[in-house]
């Protein structure tokens, strides 16, 4: 190489040195400013880990980085807050909770427990504007399967329960003064969660019926509620179970019974005798073949896709009724 090649080779360095220099000063200062952005965050997870770092990574369902949250126990538990329930100390007909772990709600909100063993306390974290929004609950409840619009049984730290719906923005319909609430076993198929209509709530010893919006609905119920289908309420006492209105009058004098459980607006009655029967309450007539039934045997009906009742012994249909839909 002679002299005239080895210049044009060092003023071609040094040209290259003078665009590559500032843009790499500049992707450097960029990326620090991007760093203090929490509404900008950097991806610096390569394989999208949830817990990467000392921080957890939210992404959406396309692998989108929605934000981030800087754990304060990473050593500990930080995490999604699970689902827990309590309805187990009550006679409600409850959705069998799995205690799994709530995902994110709207690509914006997270339940989160940050904490140094498995007793953390849950807060509701807003993603997009990295924030607490509520520091502190002593528990969350959606039931695992969740309550439709996005709805949440939360309780304080006074063990006091109260609702919180996050369809929109964070809002309490039902204010934290009940000793329980709970929501019954039934499903909104489209949805496939359960319905938040109604919940049933225990508070100075009485149990009420609520709608999603906190009216309450009943005078004050002495037994516990086991379910209701929005114009009656099953209850059980130590003697059985029995069909009440909302104003807690006995709506079948033969009670109480061994069983009641609803079909739509149809009652499912199990004698203590061991005697099956479906029970129209509108009409107050029985519209089945009363079935005596053997200790061990599964009894129940259901409304068929061509909308006939059903009656179903040991999952095998043993008789079916024209019904009024």
């Amino acid at each position: 190489m002679n002299k005239k090649q080895k210049k044009g080779v060092f003023i071609t360095i040094i040209v290259l040195l003078c665009i590559f220099a500032p843009l790499s000063v500049a992707s450097y200062v960029l990326h620090k400013m991007d760093e203090k952005n929490p509404r900008h965050p950097v991806i610096d997870n390569p394989n999208h880990e949830f817990l990467y770092n000392g921080k957890l990574y939210f992404y959406n369902t396309t692998g989108k980085l929605l934000g981030t949250y800087s754990c304060k126990n990473p050593d500990g538990i930080c995490d999604y807050a699970t689902s827990t329930t309590d309805d187990n100390l009550y006679s409600l007909d409850y959705y069998p909770n799995t205690e799994a772990k709530i995902p994110i709600i709207h690509d914006r909100y997270a339940f989160l427990v940050d904490g140094e063993n498995k007793n953390a306390s849950p807060f509701l974290y807003d993603i997009i504007d990295s924030r607490i929004v509520i520091s502190s609950y002593s528990s969350v409840k959606n039931y695992g399967i969740g309550i439709e619009n996005d709805t949440f049984i939360v309780g304080n730290e006074n063990l006091k329960y109260g609702v919180l719906s996050l369809k929109e923005e964070p809002y309490i319909p039902i204010k934290f003064d009940y000793d329980y609430i709970g929501t019954a076993n039934i499903l909104d198929e489209e949805e496939n969660k359960l319905m938040g209509d109604f919940f049933a709530v225990y508070k100075d010893h009485f149990w009420y019926l609520l709608d999603a919006n906190g009216a309450t609905l009943t005078t004050a119920i002495k037994n516990e509620i086991v379910t209701y289908n929005g114009q009656n309420i099953i209850v059980k006492s130590d003697n059985g179970y029995d069909l009440i209105d909302y104003q807690d009058n006995i709506i079948l004098q033969t009670g109480p019974f061994q069983k009641l459980s609803f079909t739509g607006r149809y009652l499912n009655v199990l004698e203590k005798d061991n005697t099956f029967y479906v029970y129209d309450i509108a009409a107050s007539s029985m519209i089945t073949t009363p079935q005596t039934i053997r200790l061990n045997d599964k009894i129940t009906s259901r409304i068929n896709d061509k909308g006939k009742l059903e009656v179903v012994l040991n999952e095998k249909v043993i008789e079916t009724v024209e019904i009024l839909n």
